[in-house]
């Protein structure tokens, strides 16, 4: 039986060929422009929900439902529209929503020309919770988002995100 004769075998490539270039790559406006939108994100979000639960005993997330369902005329709207809006599977939602029906804020009501839909809709104790916690939370943007920025910036920021929202950020009304 013959064997094939064998190939000689490659040397791998160097740390340094591998790593030739990836310092430009890494160092890349994108990606920079994107750190810092995500570092800024969390940055916002961990004080700011520090604030509003030390403030009003209420959670972010929670507050981000209820400043929906306040901005809807109807005081509601569907799980899967506030799903839609709270960047949360309808899963998600569901166990969201449980937490805060159980504290009496909102409640489940079914919609009358669907059966398979159900309104989350706030309640009297919503309402006062979601004016005490504006009021406060208006405090605490003031304090970490706006006072940093000057006049001009704020106009800028806001006309940037808005931009790069684009179309697909209209029906949330963030």
């Amino acid at each position: 039986m013959e064997t094939a004769p064998v190939e000689p075998l490659e040397r791998a490539p160097s740390v340094e060929t591998i790593c030739e270039g990836l310092f430009d790559l890494v160092d890349d406006e994108r990606i920079t422009l994107m750190g810092l939108l995500v570092e800024t994100h969390a940055k916002l979000t961990r004080i700011l929900s520090a604030a509003l639960e030390e403030t009003c005993g209420l959670p972010l997330s929670w507050f981000d439902v209820l400043i929906r369902l306040g901005r809807n005329p109807d005081r509601r709207l569907t799980m899967s529209q506030l799903a839609a809006q709270v960047s949360l599977t309808t899963g998600g939602v569901t166990r969201l929503v449980d937490r805060i029906a159980e504290a009496g804020y909102v409640e489940r009501q079914n919609c009358p020309s669907d059966r398979r839909s159900v309104y989350v809709a706030l309640t009297a104790a919503g309402s006062e919770k979601l004016h005490e916690a504006t009021a406060a939370h208006l405090e605490d943007l003031e304090r970490h988002l706006l006072e940093p920025l000057d006049a001009d910036e704020r106009v800028a920021l806001a006309g940037a995100l808005r931009k790069l929202r684009g179309e697909w950020g209209q029906a949330t009304r963030a």
